[in-house]
């Protein structure tokens, strides 16, 4: 992997389609760069692999996977990966949407802590991106503020992008790429880290979650669970010490916020809630607690008019409808004027068909996700293997080498040694008279025993002629053998790629298309409360309650 070259990086991303325009950073394993895609014109950051680092190999694989569990993904809080590879020099590539905002540290640093309401929001949008890497077999393992992304699209309030997927952890991480069997403390941030993460466990789902608890902690109090200048005491709390009681701090907080947020950050992963999907079905009865509601002491004389929620803060608009709800039985009882009741009506149709709309895009989700679950699972063995064959290639190329050089060794000892052998037969021959009388015998017997240990010895260099040969003949073989192994890995290396751009895409615009009918169904819902409000609205002004509601309160 650590090529005796380095790309031109401009010229690459021109060839694969890419116009580089400009530097946008440069991180610890990484450089980021701002593109134009050349046939769609569409902007996009384009992240780069360092080459002049010892681990370069971790972190291309690292990237990899990044690759194999974005690719094809289209989800509203995750970061879209759009295309990856490697370069010619090894070092690896991946092309992401272009966010526009900035991230959650720099809000509270900028403006401090979130109100509840907002906290849970933003938490809950975390928990819905870390859902499908979970049923994708990932584990994001860096789940901080800073990668927790507030994009500025001018459209919805705080719509999150988890970001920074490049550290995570696959059930079966290969430890030639140095996953250290999905990780180390250090792959974390020690603000936020897991007990298990910090003693060098197998991280899971409930790894996220309890970083998710520490975010909600930090957004809420304005600072992390535990804080210190020395990282190492900071993972000695996470590990040993009970975390501050968040309604110590914060006393006003409803129960159940306290509760899920002290229920993440438990030590024993076993105490945690058991997936995102629990954590997000608690955010949304405490965002319902948070909305709050009115009391049965209002009259119509001071009739309230709810606020209008933000778009995107689901459980808000349901308890304004609920709100609407409860201030026409007040007023009116069970006979509302026929404008308002008609109204009462096309809002409990617009619920229905939210509901049916959320439990199909969330079936279609599901099912791309166990889809994708299993492409990544294949093409993750495929890179196994594509890294066993290449560390093969490598170390039979390198016996063939070696192999190579004992043959050239044998063969010129074989040729020393007939030197000999022809120099001393030759003095054999010249000390030999035509009569044993005119033959120096003692010449003749020394001369004899030399001539009859070279002979004695060629058996023995032929052996390792012989044996040199046959080792490079058997790891040039194996060479062979693992080519062809690599051909068939290409080729399943095609048909993968044929089943995501089939399979896959189909998948995944199935689950786009679901969530754009959830989408739709959710602005119906949206459009029939505030028409509710503007028909209750009317109808307090009009004056006209039930004369049975006239007093109430």
């Amino acid at each position: 992997m650590n090529a005796p070259y380095k790309v031109n990086v401009p010229a690459e991303l021109l060839r694969l389609g890419f116009t580089l325009l400009r530097r946008l950073g440069e991180g610890s394993t990484s450089e980021v760069f701002e593109a134009r895609h050349t046939a769609t014109g569409r902007r996009l950051a384009i992240k780069v692999s360092r080459a002049d680092l010892p681990e370069s190999p971790l972190i291309v694989a690292r990237m990899q996977t990044e690759w194999n569990v974005g690719r094809g993904l289209r989800h509203p809080h995750l970061v879209q990966t759009l295309d990856g590879g490697t370069f010619s020099d090894g070092r690896a590539w991946l092309a992401m949407e272009l966010l526009v905002g900035h991230d959650l540290l720099q809000e509270l640093e900028e403006h401090g802590p979130l109100r509840p309401l907002r906290a849970v929001h933003v938490a809950r949008q975390v928990c819905e991106a870390l859902q499908v890497l979970h049923r994708r077999g990932a584990v994001h393992r860096d789940i901080k503020p800073e990668n927790v992304f507030l994009t500025a699209d001018g459209r919805l309030a705080d719509h999150v992008k988890v970001i920074d997927l490049g550290i995570l952890a696959l059930p079966e991480d290969d430890p030639e790429r140095a996953h250290e069997p999905t990780g180390h403390f250090i792959l974390g941030t020690p603000l936020y880290l897991a007990p298990e993460q910090a003693r060098g466990h197998a991280p899971d789902a409930r790894t996220d979650l309890y970083a998710v608890g520490g975010v909600l902690f930090h957004m809420l109090t304005g600072r992390p669970p535990f804080e210190g200048d020395d990282p190492t005491e900071i993972v000695a709390h996470h590990v040993n010490d009970p975390v501050p009681r968040l309604d110590g701090l914060m006393p006003e907080l409803p129960p159940s916020l306290v509760a899920l947020v002290h229920g993440c950050l438990e030590k024993d992963r076993a105490d945690r809630p058991s997936g995102a999907a629990e954590v997000m079905a608690t955010l949304d009865v405490v965002a319902n607690d948070l909305a709050g509601g009115f009391t049965q002491d209002v009259s119509i004389h001071g009739a309230p008019l709810p606020a209008v929620p933000l778009p995107g803060h689901h459980g808000e608009w349901l308890r304004l409808v609920e709100n609407l709800e409860h201030l026409v039985r007040l007023f009116w009882g069970r006979t509302p004027p026929a404008d308002l009741g008609r109204g009462l009506q096309a809002v409990g149709r617009a619920r229905t068909l939210l509901d049916r709309s959320q439990v199909e895009a969330d079936e279609r989700r599901e099912a791309a996700d166990d889809a994708a679950r299993q492409r990544i699972e294949h093409r993750e063995r495929l890179q196994r293997d594509q890294r066993r064959i290449l560390n093969g290639l490598q170390r039979m190329q390198s016996r063939v080498r070696a192999a190579a050089r004992a043959v050239s060794q044998a063969s010129d000892h074989i040729s020393a040694h007939d030197e000999r052998y022809f120099e001393r037969l030759a003095t054999l021959r010249e000390a030999v008279g035509d009569t044993v009388g005119d033959t120096p015998l003692d010449l003749f017997a020394r001369t004899h025993a030399e001539v009859d240990a070279l002979l004695r010895e060629r058996g023995t260099l032929t052996k390792a002629l012989r044996e040199a040969r046959e080792s490079e003949r058997a790891a040039a073989e194996a060479v062979s053998a693992l080519r062809g192994e690599d051909f068939e890995l290409q080729r399943a290396f095609a048909d993968q790629e044929q089943e995501q751009e089939e399979d896959g895409f189909r998948n995944e615009q199935e689950a786009a298309s679901a969530a754009d009918m959830l989408a739709n169904a959710s602005r119906g819902f949206q459009r029939a409360a505030l028409r509710l409000m503007a028909l209750y609205a009317a109808a307090v002004a009009a004056g006209d309650p039930n004369p049975d509601t006239r007093t109430a309160g």
